[in-house]
């Protein structure tokens, strides 16, 4: 990795293990602004890294940000 190039992994593991603790409260939405508040972490690196992809428990219905839907658990029928 060159001395510029940011290293994605560590982000995606802080952002799911927040995600997960959020889960374990019992929340089925989850606000990209309430990730921004626990980790302190920029708004534009915690979309980005969603975006990438991140494990998302079961619980888990939806990340919202703004309003807008980021991410949604597709329902079983």
């Amino acid at each position: 990795m060159s001395k510029y190039e940011m290293d994605f992994e560590k982000y995606k593991k802080a952002i799911e293990k927040v995600i997960q603790r959020f889960s374990d409260r019992g929340w089925e939405e989850i606000k990209v602004e309430e990730i921004w508040f626990e980790t302190s972490l920029p708004m534009d690196l915690i979309l980005q890294v969603i975006n990438m992809g991140v494990a998302i428990p079961a619980d888990v219905k939806s990340i919202t940000h703004g309003g807008k839907t980021l991410w949604k658990r597709e329902t079983e029928q």
